[in-house]
């Protein structure tokens, strides 16, 4: 039975409407400077651990624990894209960040059997600012909204008797954070960012961290490595989604 749904677009509509007047301002200061690019679709090698669910009809909790690692999510992934793109400009950073998985998890007990599909997409949409421009190390702070959208179904089998209820909701969450860059080496260099959203807005709360190194190939072409971490804590409209998703991650960026 799907759950009720409260939308949440007003809190949404303000964020873009901070963001659409800060590119307003970003683009009266940098008219000068030469915009470019980079596109980056990468693989994450993610586990996640935590619990999603729902509040029935009868106010009782059904919630499923959630521990799968990468070989697990692998062997049960129906679809994935991951997807970066960033565009810089004199001190100024743009970035949206894109990952969207279909996965499938079972468990069982001794009287019922159970199979979740989730379908998780995220989307960040990010403005950054360099404060700091040292040779080889660089500081940038951001600000953005993350678009979380989480949909899943759960079968359950319980002798003869079957019930698929589906469940989820999407929310916006405002995000801050804060970045390096860090040229260790020629061709080399590693960026560090970390950052908390939610406050109540979206999610309770959500904190992350990414660490990538890139290693550049020629002009245009990078490889990336990375590690990634993301923990989010909502609890609303009956429904419950309380998730870390962890990994390391391989991507190729096209710079131009």
């Amino acid at each position: 039975m799907p759950m009720p749904h409260i939308s949440k677009s007003k809190n949404f509509n303000w964020l873009l409407s901070c963001l659409f007047a800060s590119l307003l301002l970003v683009s009266q200061s940098v008219k000068a400077a030469t915009w470019e690019f980079e596109i980056s679709p990468y693989l994450w090698l993610v586990n996640q651990q935590g619990q999603t669910g729902y509040i029935d009809e009868n106010g009782i909790p059904i919630v499923v624990d959630m521990d799968m690692s990468f070989s697990e999510i692998f062997e049960n992934l129906d679809g994935a894209a991951l997807l970066n793109f960033q565009a810089n400009k004199a001190d100024w950073q743009f970035w949206l960040d894109l990952v969207y998985m279909k996965l499938k998890h079972e468990t069982k007990t001794d009287f019922a059997s159970a199979e979740l599909t989730a379908k998780q997409k995220m989307l960040d949409i990010v403005a950054a600012y360099r404060f700091s421009n040292a040779t080889n190390n660089q500081w940038y702070v951001y600000a953005g909204a993350r678009a979380i959208d989480i949909s899943n179904t759960l079968e359950v089998r319980f002798f003869e008797l079957n019930r698929e209820p589906s469940f989820g909701d999407d929310w916006y969450d405002p995000l801050i954070g804060i970045k390096n860059k860090w040229s260790f080496s020629e061709g080399f260099y590693l960026i560090s960012r970390a950052d908390v959203g939610g406050f109540g807005i979206g999610s309770d709360f959500s904190w992350g961290v990414n660490l990538t190194m890139n290693q550049d190939l020629s002009e245009n072409w990078a490889l990336k490595y990375s590690f990634r971490y993301l923990d989010v804590d909502y609890k609303d409209n009956d429904f419950i989604f309380d998730m870390a998703s962890s990994g390391f991650g391989l991507g190729i960026t096209y710079q131009f």
